[in-house]
């Protein structure tokens, strides 16, 4: 069967965003210390909290980077047929990291708070239940795939 065209660009996109998210990783003291210098005129930001947000972005990206080749895995399987367990596995793991991301953001927002980290911890709770939400319905589908084919 062939790959609808609209998998296909998901597909790419995300592969791109992947190799954006590596490259934006391997560079991001270079980056950071750039954006610290700019911001330098407008405010003193101390050496302890340069130390912490390059720690914070870099330990974030390893779950969004896990979550990203999850996604691709998933969409590798759309030729073939998308109810598959694999998929529900993925789903799960996705949703549990997900959950930590939500985790490691509300405990940024015990040393830092922020608005905006505060409402990325929310997304992350929503994203994660919706994760484990659509693993469970895949599920369901791939029994009753299971019993239509037993059927035939």
């Amino acid at each position: 069967m062939k790959e609808p065209l609209a998998s296909r660009i998901l597909k790419y996109a995300l592969y791109a965003a992947f190799v954006l998210i590596v490259v934006g990783v391997a560079t991001l003291p270079f980056m950071l210390e750039t954006y610290m210098r700019i911001l330098h005129d407008a405010c003193h930001l101390e050496s302890e909290y340069r130390k912490f947000i390059l720690t914070f972005l870099t330990g974030i990206a390893v779950p969004g980077l896990w979550i990203l080749l999850e996604a691709i895995w998933m969409l590798r399987s759309i030729p073939e047929g998308p109810f598959v367990t694999r998929n529900v596995s993925a789903l799960n793991r996705v949703g549990a990291i997900f959950l930590g991301l939500a985790v490691m953001f509300f405990g940024k927002c015990l040393i830092y708070l922020t608005f905006l980290t505060l409402l990325c911890g929310f997304v992350f709770i929503g994203c994660g239940l919706f994760s484990f939400t659509l693993a469970a319905l895949i599920r369901q589908a791939v029994v009753f795939r299971e019993e239509n084919d037993l059927t035939i």
